[in-house]
């Protein structure tokens, strides 16, 4: 099955652009976020969840010009949410991405598992 790459945010381009312009770093991938919003990814404006609950550390596997990026929500970090958006985070705070789910209601013993997939 074929992954969709999402679309990096403009902040977190902006960051690699000056990065690269100056010889600097990036800060590194390390959380995804879930949330209750349902109001549509806009890469060039948005810089956080509409509505986030939860953050969880993520896995990431590199091939090629494809970065995963892997998180796992729980039942019970869930609560009584229902999942509609979920995004990834590097370590200083910047939004690289954001997907809208169709919504999602969990159990304390279930556990989902989400990739977002980034092309560069």
């Amino acid at each position: 099955m074929a992954q969709q790459a999402i679309a990096v945010s403009h902040t977190y381009r902006h960051q690699v652009a000056q990065a690269a312009a100056s010889g600097g770093t990036i800060s590194p991938v390390a959380f995804m976020a879930f949330g209750r919003s349902d109001r549509p990814y806009a890469p060039e404006t948005d810089v956080a969840l509409g509505d986030e609950f939860v953050r969880v550390p993520v896995t990431t596997q590199v091939d090629g010009p494809t970065l995963i990026a892997s998180g796992v929500l729980t039942g019970e970090a869930a609560g009584g949410n229902t999942l509609r958006e979920v995004g990834v985070f590097t370590a200083d705070g910047t939004l690289m991405g954001r997907r809208v789910l169709a919504p999602k209601s969990f159990e304390p013993d279930t556990e989902f598992e989400v990739e977002l997939v980034f092309e560069y």
